[in-house]
């Protein structure tokens, strides 16, 4: 039979497998339920005490489990390979046979399939639970590191890589995986995106390739897991036991330390526990005496991230959502080298900036200084205020004083190394010169996005807005006109400095198309 003929002839039998590794019964001592978990390349049957996963006859571009010998060779991988850290866990590989009563375990007809078998761990002991339940702690994550740092001392060394090519490798190995995402750009993942993360990882191979060189000779490369992620980490009761390594693809294993590392401390943080990754890295590096690592990092995290992504969108719609945050954390991720910067958003009420600052600023992972939100924390206000233009909270010594508190806000932020996004309407030439000079004094960026759109739509919006009662706002149809009015030309910055930006879009559309022009204005990354 050929491979082809296998495959087809697999794929119809499989369902009727998964019914019956369903069904109590199938197993020589039937649990009271058995629970399915279904992925893009296996099945998960949890029965009782016991796991039983089965492989299903796939191929892509990053495994073959198309053929039943295959299949069978990467059972025993799995087995041996886990066992380094989770002996408890893996127990054997059995034989699936089908005979004139069903498919069945074990039996001595010629085996049909074979399934893997482990020991269940509890699941109020997994990582991810323990992450969203708020129950790890620093001690928690220093003893997951110390496991870690002992494993990666005694892992086997990749000789086989030349370290003159190994930046050609990395980013062959970036291109490879960043081909993936093709089928899903314009759907499920957004194009202007994926280009920033992919400029950012050239740059980053180009600028540390003597780093990456250095790595291999110094025999960083070893053979570990290779799926480093949260939901294969358990602190079960006899210790911590990590599980389900990639067994179908050595290279895939055989990796730069940092890369494996940067896998866990990435999904951590995509998780929002950020806070708990710096006593993890800090125990890691001490152990394992490794003074550039945490270089490699960011690019690492981002390259983690895709794949994650990835696996996530091979799971069609239920995964979706899923994808699109490990895609939005590589992007916040890649985007962090470009700081410290400043974008003005300004524009009158009406004209969308906020909504366009907030968008832009979630994306990009950057700071977002409201000016309505500043100044009625200076005059100690809440909900909607009814003075008119240049009166009460709106007087123009209050907003001198609001802008002036952006600008300790920003400068701030620019100080630290970070980028800050200027939300206000900056009728005023001298409101935008502030905060030039302040980028001057910093030497560092600014650019200014100029929001706008059709009248109607701005009296559409201001109508809705005060019958919805949203939005920390008070702009109305008459304070419009009357900015309109009193607006100052934009002329301090180069005009290839300002975007003018017509709303009309969605709001994911419109930050995509700010990312653009910022991107195409700050130039390469460091």
């Amino acid at each position: 039979m050929s491979a082809t003929a296998e495959v087809i002839t697999m794929l119809d039998a499989q369902p009727s497998l998964v019914q019956a590794m369903l069904e109590p019964q199938f197993y020589p001592k039937p649990p009271d339920s058995v629970t399915h978990i279904e992925t893009h390349i296996s099945h998960l049957f949890f029965a009782g005490e016991l796991v039983f996963k089965l492989k299903k006859p796939v191929r892509y571009s990053f495994l073959d489990y198309s053929t039943l010998e295959k299949r069978r060779r990467y059972y025993q991988e799995e087995l041996r390979l886990n066992r380094r850290l989770a002996p408890s866990v893996y127990i054997g590989v059995m034989p699936i046979t089908f005979d004139d009563l069903g498919w069945r375990l074990g039996g001595w007809a010629e085996p049909a399939e074979y399934v893997l078998v482990m020991r269940r761990l509890p699941e109020k002991r997994m990582l991810p639970f323990l992450l969203d339940t708020g129950q790890v702690t620093a001690a928690m994550m220093r003893e997951l590191a110390a496991l870690l740092a002992h494993f990666h001392k005694q892992a086997e060394r990749v000789r086989s890589v030349n370290a003159a090519e190994y930046p050609s490798l990395v980013e062959r190995q970036w291109r490879d995986n960043r081909a993936d995402f093709e089928p899903y750009l314009g759907t499920a993942f957004d194009a202007e995106g994926l280009c920033s993360i992919d400029q950012f990882a050239m740059d980053f191979i180009v600028s540390h390739g003597e780093l990456l060189v250095r790595r291999v000779k110094q025999g960083w490369l070893r053979d570990v897991h290779g799926d480093l992620h949260a939901e294969h980490v358990c602190f079960a009761p006899e210790g911590i036991q990590i599980f389900d390594c990639v067994e179908f693809e050595p290279k895939f294993r055989q990796c730069d330390l940092a890369s494996e590392i940067a896998f866990l401390a990435m999904d951590i943080e995509a998780r929002g526990n950020s806070g708990l990754v710096e006593p993890f890295l800090t125990r890691y590096g001490e152990l394992l005496e490794d003074n550039e690592f945490r270089e490699l990092l960011p690019f690492w995290k981002t390259y983690r991230a895709l794949v994650r992504a990835k696996v996530y969108a091979l799971r069609g719609a239920e995964g979706l959502a899923t994808a699109q945050r490990y895609l939005g954390y590589a992007l916040r991720l890649a985007w962090e080298r470009r700081q410290p910067f400043l974008v003005l958003v300004s524009g009158f009420t009406g004209s969308g900036k906020s909504t366009v600052a907030k968008a832009l600023g979630e994306r990009l992972g950057v700071p977002n200084i409201n000016s309505d939100v500043v100044r009625k924390a200076l005059a100690g206000k809440t909900g909607p205020q009814s003075e008119g233009y240049l009166e009460g909270i709106y007087s123009p010594a209050m907003t001198e004083k609001t802008y002036a508190k952006m600008a300790r806000a920003a400068e701030k932020l620019i100080a630290g190394g970070m980028a800050a996004i200027l939300d206000a309407t900056f009728t005023r030439r001298a409101q935008r010169q502030r905060m030039a000079r302040l980028a001057a004094k910093h030497h560092v960026p600014i650019l200014q996005i100029h929001c706008s759109v059709a009248e109607e739509t701005v009296r559409q919006r201001l109508i809705q807005r005060a019958a919805q009662g949203l939005g920390v706002s008070d702009g109305r149809w008459e304070i419009y006109l009357q900015q309109k009015d009193h607006f100052e030309a934009l002329d301090e910055l180069d005009p290839g400095a300002c975007l003018e930006l017509v709303t009309d879009l969605p709001a994911d559309k419109l930050a995509a198309i700010c990312e653009k022009f910022l991107r195409a204005r700050l130039g390469p990354q460091s």
